[in-house]
């Protein structure tokens, strides 16, 4: 008499595991059953996929470490922004032209138009920051 193969259990629908298939391993989040499939979408979000349920597994700890970091949202405090003041505008240096381009760029892109990069802006205010500027880290024109 043949033996009779059980099919292995699908993952509860919200859990984590870890897709083996394809040579290399993937993490999901388990979103739906069907068609003898599971189907996963990734930690933090993204496009599902379909994977077989003998390609599944556990996460490791350290796996489980990188979904907890991939589904923690920043919360709204730590999120640095002008409009809850905590990139305060640079000082510029006296008599510093450098300087002055530096603070009138930031604000420029602090601002709303077409110009506003944050990134940009802390540049500036790393740049007054490191003053005096010998050699200029950054290149400014006039605005």
């Amino acid at each position: 008499m043949p033996a009779c193969s059980v099919p292995p259990p699908f993952p509860a629908v919200g859990a984590y595991v870890a897709d083996t298939s394809g040579g290399r391993t993937r993490l999901g989040r388990v979103s739906r059953h069907a068609g003898g499939r599971v189907h996963l979408t990734p930690p933090g979000g993204g496009a599902e996929w379909a994977a077989s349920p003998e390609a599944l597994r556990e996460p490791t700890e350290g796996e489980r470490a990188s979904i907890h970091v991939l589904t923690t949202p920043v919360p709204p405090a730590m999120v640095l922004s002008a409009d809850h003041e905590l990139r305060p505008r640079p000082e510029p240096v006296p008599d510093c032209t450098l300087c002055a381009y530096l603070v009138r760029w930031f604000d420029l892109y602090m601002g709303t138009g077409p110009l506003h990069d944050e990134s940009a802006a802390v540049d500036c205010v790393v740049e007054v920051r490191n003053h005096p500027h010998d050699p200029p880290k950054m290149r400014i024109e006039a605005p």
